[in-house]
């Protein structure tokens, strides 16, 4: 399938996701997967070292967990959010509750994935927000 003169794969190849998440398994699970399905990934333990990143690596997609050490999602929600950069951000979380998922929209994360991960749904999520995202883009 053709897209802006690229395959859908080799577009792939050149997206990066980072993913913000202080469980080493899930960056781990997730970082293994999206590399096996042709995306560039990045990995921070804290919404500190997830700013960061954001700054130097230049992603296309964000996926943040809420609780984290230093800062945790919603911090980092907001201070990306006041950047003049705008990527898509998928948050990542156990917490199910209908006020935290609220809160993250309230943040202005784009979609809200309760672990555990179902990998089938985290990758459709990717690519629709990944596919979404140059209708929405600022920079």
């Amino acid at each position: 399938m053709k897209l802006s003169g690229l395959n859908i794969r080799e577009r792939q190849v050149m997206q990066k996701i980072l993913i913000i998440d202080d469980e080493p398994q899930i960056t781990i699970t997730l970082s293994e997967f999206l590399s096996a399905r042709g995306y560039a990934v990045v990995t921070a333990m804290d919404g500190e070292d997830g700013l960061l990143k954001f700054d130097t690596e230049k992603p296309d997609l964000v996926m943040c967990d809420i609780k984290m050490p230093k800062k945790d999602g919603f911090q980092f929600l907001k201070e990306v959010r006041a950047s003049k950069r705008w990527v898509p951000i998928i948050i990542i979380s156990a917490l199910t509750d209908p006020s935290s998922m609220l809160k993250g929209y309230d943040f202005e994360a784009d979609y809200y994935l309760t672990k555990p991960l179902d990998l089938g749904d985290t990758l459709k999520s990717v690519e629709i927000m990944l596919s979404l995202a140059p209708f929405r883009k600022e920079d």
